[in-house]
């Protein structure tokens, strides 16, 4: 009977481990899954973002005027530096890595903090540019 009760306690055991591990891998297919919609969006606002501020800067010649009030840091230098920040953090290496790559729970829920940050940051630059813009044409008609 000892034995009969150690068997099914096993059993048991085993069989929740594999229950545990089956929900903890849907749990990380469904962040992967979000980390890789996050990161594909991203890369699309992010290209969106230094084209229109590419088309702001062209359009009103300020390629060396300073980008923010408190630097040195021209519209040309943050240009250049938002593209290769582009080709870099949103290369088809990077989504692979994302696709691939086996993650614990603690690195994809720091990807996703990331991608979120990104999406933030990037959504705030393009709302500032189109602030500018609006200005800047106001400044034309006055």
């Amino acid at each position: 009977m000892d034995f009969m009760l150690m068997a099914t306690t096993a059993f048991l055991m085993v069989a929740l481990y594999y229950a545990s591990n089956s929900f903890e891998d849907a749990h990380m297919r469904s962040s992967r899954k979000r980390a890789l919609i996050l990161f594909r969006e991203n890369r699309e606002n992010s290209l969106k973002l230094y084209t229109e501020l590419e088309v702001y800067v062209s359009k009103n010649d300020i390629w060396s005027y300073n980008a923010f009030e408190d630097t040195d840091i021209t519209f040309a230098e943050l240009i250049e530096t938002l593209k290769e920040k582009h080709d870099i953090e949103y290369s088809d290496k990077a989504e692979t890595e994302i696709e691939k790559t086996r993650f614990t729970r603690t690195q994809i829920e720091d990807c996703l903090e990331r991608l979120d940050y990104e999406q933030e940051f990037i959504s705030s630059l393009e709302s500032n540019i189109q602030f500018r813009n609006i200005n800047f044409e106001k400044q034309d008609i006055a």
